[in-house]
């Protein structure tokens, strides 16, 4: 490992941990669908499902200063395809309310805090997530006691830029006022390394559980875009467990 001045991570399946992706996946089909009913929504559930398995493959819709996230304009176009109303006070609380449910069995890697305490204490500390929501994460990391750690915080929402775009990476290099030879970042997908190299930065793999041999190179297409094909790792640094980075020089 070169030596580094920053380190920044990735959120859900770096720090943030699902016990069943596919069930959480499920449990907020299930949410939003019967919200979309709610608002005169007549396709069947397994169309909806459907409907809903690129919705966040696609490009983020423009801002054009709505002041909605980039979910809600992802809502409020499926919405105007279809040709239904939804009111924007309805169609806030909807999206916080699904975006609960989605969470709800996510918990905090047990090794977390103490990794970030003695990360922070020798290096700049930054988040570069991809969520459509911002709110939710700022909300999030406070209730956490994340917020404490990251001082930078990229959310691709408020970035106009997702991994694996390098400018994501940069507006977070720009914001610490580090090199991309100064910086390592430690995710879980395709999407974090590529992204990362794109930025001239060394990305870190975590990998939980399984030995090497066991580990797939092909994306998982509930964390990322299945566009992003097959990532070669056998030269990327990979790491089982947060306290490994522990270890950095």
């Amino acid at each position: 490992m070169r030596e580094i001045k920053g380190v920044f991570f990735d959120l859900h399946g770096t720090l943030l941990l699902s016990p069943d992706l596919d069930a959480a996946w499920e449990d907020w089909l299930k949410a939003f669908y019967s919200c979309m009913v709610e608002c005169g929504l007549s396709m069947s559930r397994e169309e909806f499902a459907e409907e809903m398995e690129d919705l966040f493959d696609k490009p983020m819709p423009e801002s054009s200063g709505t002041g909605l996230s980039v979910f809600e304009r992802r809502v409020m176009d499926f919405c105007d395809r279809l040709g239904l109303v939804i009111d924007r006070d309805y169609l806030r609380w909807m999206v916080d309310h699904v975006i609960e449910v989605w969470h709800r069995d996510f918990y905090i890697d047990p090794d977390t805090y103490d990794v970030l305490e003695e990360l922070s204490s020798r290096y700049k500390i930054a988040l570069i997530t991809n969520w459509d929501h911002a709110p939710k994460i700022r909300s999030l990391l406070h209730e956490l006691d994340l917020d404490r750690y990251f001082k930078t915080v990229i959310i691709s929402d408020e970035a106009d830029a997702a991994k694996p775009d390098s400018r994501i990476f940069h507006i977070a290099l720009k914001k610490t006022g580090l090199k991309p030879s100064e910086v390592t970042y430690i995710g879980d997908a395709p999407e974090d390394v590529k992204g990362s190299l794109a930025a001239g930065i060394q990305p870190v793999l975590i990998r939980r559980g399984k030995p090497r041999e066991e580990w797939s190179v092909k994306p998982d297409t509930k964390q990322a875009s299945p566009h992003e094909g097959i990532v070669d790792y056998k030269d990327i640094p990979i790491i089982r467990s947060l306290k490994e980075l522990l270890d950095l020089s």
